[in-house]
This record gives structure tokens, C-alpha cells and sequence, in this order.
């Protein structure tokens, strides 16, 4: 019975010590790491973590640090916190975008590099993916990194978006050729029955179009049928 007493005032004692690290963070100290993280304030990140704030901590609009840290370029906050084993590199916002895809749209290849071959972040999350958001702004040296890296480059957004559809709205021509000789496949169409094509001409991307019919007809051999179009349900 004694040792009993003794194993659950450990128990209890070890629970109570791990929760005050949990919610160790006031609202106060949540804005200060914002405010931190935005302006790239290193010193005041440690303090913060050193004092037991997590460096997974979400900011009023809850957004994790290290995504925030990405988005204002507060690059020395960005690695602080990649140094810490505790980050979840995959931790995402309310929007289902993780640090990987923040990096991505940034064109951060350098950090793109870290999280995928030091953190193992993942590059095939479900829904909108790292290689969405590199090919929404043309980023060409990241999107080529994501899909050595296994990034699969006809990934489904949850609108039935593809990475191409993405690389053509951005104008990228050699993004978009980049996509079409690793596998990118014109006839997909998003759940409103665009194809890449259709998009050119939404984005009047005309260039763009005439090129990607050109590659249709040598691909399929027959005109390219228009859209939108839906598929039977």
C-alpha cells in the first residue's frame, strides 16, 4: 500500500508537472511570441521557450509560430525553432496549410530542404499539398525539389485541383512544361470540369493555351473537346 501511495504522488506529481508545461502559455505570452516571431526577435523566442512557452504555439488566429515565423521571412526564428525537437514541423493552421506549404508558396527552397530531408515534413499531405502552393506562384526550383523528393505531381486539392492547373494560373511556362514531362496529365479536370487548358483561358493565358492544345493533339491524336466540362455522376 505504501509503495502504491508513493507510485501515484509520482504519478500525480509527473502529470502535474507536464501540464503546467502544456498550458504554461498566458495570452501575454502568446502575443509576445507573435509579436516575435513576425520581427524575428530570436532572443525573445528562447526566453519565451526557456520559461516553458511550446514552440508549438498557435497565435490568436491560430496560426503555429514556425508558419508564422515563414510567412514575415523571420528566418533566424524559422531555424531556431526547426532546431527544437519539440516543433511539429507538420503542425497546421486552420486552414490545413503546415510550414512545408508556407515555405513552398514562399519560394524558400533552402527551408523546403530542411523540412523535408532533416525534419522528414510530409510532402504529400492530404488535400492542398506543398506542391500546390510552390506551383500557385510558379516557384520552378521548388516544385522540381518536391517531386524528387516524391511529391506526386497529379495530387487531388480537395476541389479536384491539380498542381498544373495551379503552374498555368501562375504563368510559368517552364514550370508547366516541367509538370507535363514528369507525369502531369492534361486531360484531368477539377470537380467544376476545367482542365488545365480551360484555366489558360480563364487566366487569358493565351500563349499558354495554344500550347497545351498543341500537346494535347500530338498526345491524343484528336482535338481538344473544350470545357468545361462534367463527368457523369
Amino acid at each position: 500500500m505504501r509503495n502504491s501511495f508513493k507510485f501515484n504522488s509520482t504519478l500525480s506529481a509527473t502529470f502535474i508537472g507536464f501540464s503546467s508545461l502544456v498550458f504554461a502559455q498566458t495570452a501575454d505570452q502568446v502575443d509576445d511570441f507573435t509579436k516575435a516571431a513576425k520581427f524575428d526577435d530570436v532572443s525573445e523566442v528562447q526566453s519565451l521557450i526557456k520559461t516553458g512557452v511550446s514552440p508549438n504555439t498557435v497565435d490568436p488566429k491560430g496560426n503555429p509560430m514556425l508558419i508564422v515565423a515563414i510567412r514575415d521571412k523571420s528566418l533566424k526564428v524559422v531555424d531556431l525553432l526547426i532546431a527544437n525537437p519539440v516543433t511539429d514541423v507538420n503542425l497546421v493552421n486552420k486552414s490545413g496549410e503546415n510550414p512545408l506549404m508556407m515555405a513552398s508558396i514562399e519560394g524558400e527552397l533552402p527551408l523546403v530542404e530542411v523540412l523535408v530531408l532533416k525534419k522528414k515534413a510530409d510532402v504529400n499531405k492530404s488535400g492542398w499539398t506543398p506542391l500546390h502552393y510552390a506551383c500557385t506562384t510558379g516557384k520552378l526550383s521548388v516544385a522540381q525539389f518536391l517531386v524528387a523528393n516524391g511529391a506526386k505531381v497529379n495530387a487531388l486539392s480537395p476541389s479536384d485541383t491539380t498542381p498544373l492547373m495551379m503552374a498555368v494560373s501562375s504563368g510559368n511556362d517552364l514550370l508547366i512544361k516541367f509538370l507535363l514531362d514528369n507525369g502531369a496529365d492534361l486531360r484531368m479536370r477539377n470537380h467544376e470540369g476545367y482542365s488545365a487548358i480551360d484555366v489558360a483561358t480563364l487566366f487569358s493565358k493565351e500563349d499558354i493555351r495554344e500550347g497545351l492544345i498543341s500537346r494535347w493533339e500530338k498526345l491524343y491524336k484528336q482535338p481538344y473537346p473544350g470545357g468545361p466540362k462534367k463527368f457523369p455522376s
